[in-house]
């Protein structure tokens, strides 16, 4: 017997355990080295970030009648505000029965009778509300903005689906646009391109161009090996294997990139109403300052009416399959010409005052009951939040030494996904740090780290509270075909709405603070979680469920054994967009008293001078607290590749 056969081989379990005992000292290693060091972020990591921004804006404005303004972005701005009012006037020119004719064409083309009808119930309820004509300026800024967006971002999905290392470029730019508050980015916007429709579109732009690159590229990828194999075969050259095959069977996630760009164009026009913009969105914010619900509500209401009215009109999908002929199209344009020679004939260029209702004065009355009716619970909830909730987790994490939170993160993200996603976590951490402390109260100076954990406490309470509410009722709606058609309308809703009418309710149900901030930022966050979670359990193959049946699984035993494990990606999908949500809402928490990173970006909006540089700087740290927990959670929901043995 030779000695190799004498050697005993190693098992599964030793190579395992001897795999991790190099991690395991090296984070030992370094939570000695995070305890022993300085527990504050010390003063020479500050890389001067906020310094250079407010060199950078002190020039621009200095520097107005520089050439790269007078030839550049001058006659941006310009040929920006010519197509927003030429939107206008041709709003006006087809009068409200023509806008109301051809949105419900569009519907009854794309999306059948039932779209044609929810379309036209939803643009006749902004005209009954009595805010047509504001609301038809929104319509022109989102028409110039979408068109813009779809335009942008259709080749870059294209492109991005051909090559590997322009989606690696893309992605995080494309995070960071759309995680970066808005109010940040609008300050550029504002010197760059001056107030009103220019920096209001382009706000618009920026963030409603991610979802059309990543749509897109997701749907090209998704195209069949077979048919790309198929086209090659019988000659077809690259544009044409684009043209005819991968954007015809990509159609529908390009559509459903379409609807989540006007989507998320509605959830950003509204802020870009603190431009100066005479739209609904400065409505709000007219009734939001002056703490009048009522007033406040009945264009909040209006704007869901609109995004609900463009989400049936860009479904793309008629549910009984069938197809548009020619003389369907020529009868639906004869009913849009003959709306508009009617409006004509009667004189009507906008919505007619005798067929409004005000219900301000209903809605203050009704607010004002539920605020003595729910004031208990809506203060308990929020005290319940606040004292025992949020403000232990705010003192945990900035009590912790600055570098023991950089390990720890660190170490999870190496559990995650590897030594690569630690280290990408870390830099990411210590970048925040590194953007310095910014000006606190009475001439003093406040830790942006600090205000980071802060920011990073209400994040992580809201994902919790989300999931929590979210899995179960995405479980039911999953599997109950009721339940989700029951959901749905709500979840339309809520998804529809854009963040700022989020506020409304709750500045008047809970008092402003922290907590307020933490529901609102729930109340965006639920719907994705519940819809991925739902259509993970509904996506789940036939087969396994029925051979687990076949084997005595009980309902609870199938659910728990085979459904929940299968859907697991779609349901840490939700739970990522959960994440990605509550991020972008901090900012708009922040004007109802949540404080921390999106208060800081926000007083960089109403005081440029002052406070641009740690405007930036609490935007950018916003992004790279958003990079690390989108990292992390998008590692738990894809399988790790499996390591050879040593």
């Amino acid at each position: 017997m030779t000695a190799a056969t004498l050697t005993p081989s190693p098992t599964v379990g030793s190579v395992g355990a001897r795999r991790w005992l190099v991690p395991v000292g090296v984070f030992a290693a370094l939570f000695v080295v995070a305890f022993a060091a300085s527990p504050d972020v010390p003063d020479w990591l500050d890389v001067g970030f906020q310094k250079w921004v407010r060199d950078r804006y002190l020039w621009t404005v200095e520097h107005s009648d520089n050439w790269i303004f007078t030839y550049f972005f001058e006659p941006i701005g310009s040929a920006i505000n010519w197509l927003v009012r030429q939107a206008i006037d041709l709003l006006s020119w087809l009068r409200w029965t023509g806008v109301l004719a051809i949105a419900g064409a569009i519907a009854w083309r794309g999306g059948g009778w039932r779209a044609c009808a929810a379309t036209s119930a939803a643009l006749l309820g902004v005209g009954v509300l009595g805010v047509w004509d504001p609301a038809m300026v929104t319509l022109a800024v989102m028409l110039v903005a979408v068109s813009i967006a779809l335009a942008i971002g259709i080749p870059l999905g294209v492109w991005s689906a051909r090559s590997a290392r322009v989606e690696s470029i893309l992605r995080p730019i494309l995070d960071t646009a759309q995680v970066m508050p808005a109010f940040v980015y609008l300050i550029p916007l504002v010197v760059l391109f001056g107030i009103k429709y220019p920096p209001a579109v382009l706000a618009t732009v920026i963030y409603a161009v991610p979802p059309a690159v990543r749509l897109t590229s997701h749907g090209l990828r998704s195209v069949p090996v077979v048919s790309n194999e198929v086209a090659v075969s019988f000659g077809c050259t690259s544009w044409q294997q684009l043209v005819k095959v991968q954007v015809p069977l990509a159609r529908r996630a390009i559509l459903l990139g379409l609807n989540q760009v006007i989507m998320m164009a509605f959830g950003i026009v509204v802020i870009a109403s603190v431009l100066g913009v005479d739209d609904l969105g400065g409505l709000v914010l007219r009734g939001l300052q002056k703490n009048d619900v009522g007033a406040a509500f009945v264009p909040g209401l209006a704007i869901v009416l609109l995004a609900i009215a463009f989400d049936r009109m860009s479904t793309g999908e008629r549910p009984d399959g069938s197809t548009v002929t020619r003389r369907d199209t020529l009868i639906a344009a004869g009913v849009v010409l003959a709306a508009i020679a009617a409006a004509y004939v009667l004189s009507q260029q906008t919505f007619p005052s005798s067929l409004t209702v005000d219900i301000s004065d209903r809605v203050n009355q009704v607010v004002d009951w539920f605020q003595d009716a729910l004031v208990d619970i809506t203060e308990a909830i929020n005290r319940v939040i606040v004292t025992d909730l949020l403000e232990p987790m705010r003192r945990f994490l900035t009590a912790t030494p600055w570098l023991v939170v950089v390990v720890a993160v660190a170490a999870i993200a190496y559990a995650s996904r590897g030594w690569h996603l630690a280290l990408g976590c870390a830099a990411c951490l210590v970048a925040i740090g590194a953007l310095g402390d910014v000006p606190g109260g009475e001439g003093g100076r406040t830790s942006l780290w600090d205000l980071a954990m802060n920011t990073l406490s209400q994040v992580l309470l809201a994902i919790v509270i989300s999931v929590i509410i979210a899995l179960p009722l995405g479980i039911w709606a999953g599997r109950s075909p009721r339940v989700d058609a029951l959901l749905r309308p709500f979840l339309d809703a809520a998804q529809v709405m854009p963040q700022f009418v989020y506020l409304i309710p709750v500045l008047f149900l809970f008092d402003p603070g922290r907590g307020a901030g933490v529901v609102a930022s729930v109340i965006y966050a639920v719907p994705p979680c519940i819809r991925l979670t739902s259509l993970g359990l509904r996506e789940v193959p036939v087969a396994p469920r029925e051979a687990a049946v076949s084997f005595g699984a009980t309902p609870r035993q199938e659910l728990f054994k085979v459904q929940l494990p299968l859907a697991f990606r779609s349901i840490m999908l939700g739970i990522n967009q959960s994440i990605l949500m509550v991020l972008a809402t901090v900012i708009i928490a922040a004007l109802i008293g949540a404080g921390a990173l999106g208060l800081v970006s926000y007083e960089a909006f109403a005081k440029p001078i002052l406070k641009i540089g740690s405007g930036a700087a609490g935007g950018v740290a916003i992004v790279l607290l958003a990079v690390v927990l989108d990292r992390i959670t998008q590692a738990w929901g894809t399988p790790r590749r499996s390591r050879p043995a040593p």
